[in-house]
């Protein structure tokens, strides 16, 4: 399963993390799960991103591959 970090200005100032992992692929995009670590608990929640959303995060920065 691939992983990617979410940049996030607010995650950032309160030292907390965000992940986004591809837990699936159509020919239209993916579907994924969106974990937000927080001190005491996690915000998990799965959802469908289109390729063209997903190829934007990319390229503008906003979500980076994590090395496996």
């Amino acid at each position: 399963m691939k992983q990617f970090a979410i940049k996030s200005e607010a995650a950032a100032l309160s030292g907390d993390s965000s992940v986004l992992e591809l837990i699936g692929e159509t020919e239209g995009g993916f579907y994924v799960r969106i974990v937000h670590r927080h001190e005491d608990w996690d915000d998990v929640r799965e959802d469908f991103m289109s390729q063209e959303l997903f190829d934007t995060c990319l390229r503008t920065g906003y979500i980076a591959a994590l090395s496996a």
